[in-house]
């Protein structure tokens, strides 16, 4: 078998978890939040032009403090989430490298993957996460990683 031409690695741990599922759901969340939002702002123009104070107040209450509490309730149900999956806890991830296609190799079962089978490539200034569907996340750190693999992961998957 060839050797992999870059490898990283990450330990699983809870922090890792939540970061990895809050970008990969972070256009779900954008997207309810700005519908909500809109449909909040329209609600206080409505009680503000019927001379309903009260509930213009309640309504920018609303719409200044929902973001954050969507937020923290979903970290919080990560939390839930992770504390409920044994098999996740502290999963040891190794990403092997090749010129078609990578391996993802956990303690609890390996996969491979093909650059085309990536739907999605986010890159951050801390992280990369490749997403072969839209539920589904791999996580990399940058600072696990070279900036050859980094620039190889660029020209692989962005499209």
């Amino acid at each position: 078998m060839a050797h992999a031409l870059y490898i990283s690695e990450i330990h699983m741990d809870l922090n890792e978890y939540t970061r990895m599922a809050m970008k990969v759901t972070e256009k779900s969340r954008r997207r309810i939040i700005m519908i909500a939002e809109a449909i909040w702002i329209a609600a206080g123009a409505v009680a503000f032009a019927l001379k309903q104070y009260d509930f213009t107040v309640m309504f920018a209450l609303v719409i200044a403090f929902y973001p954050a509490a969507i937020v923290y309730l979903y970290k919080r149900r990560l939390k839930k989430i992770y504390a409920g999956m044994p098999d996740i806890k502290d999963d040891y991830v190794r990403y092997e490298f090749y010129p078609d296609h990578f391996l993802v190799l956990t303690n609890r079962g390996d996969g491979e993957y093909h650059y085309d089978q990536i739907t999605r490539y986010v890159e951050t200034d801390e992280e990369i996460i490749m997403m072969p569907a839209p539920d589904q996340g791999m996580l990399l750190l940058k600072k696990n990683c070279s900036p050859d693999l980094i620039k190889f992961l660029r020209e692989k998957c962005q499209r």
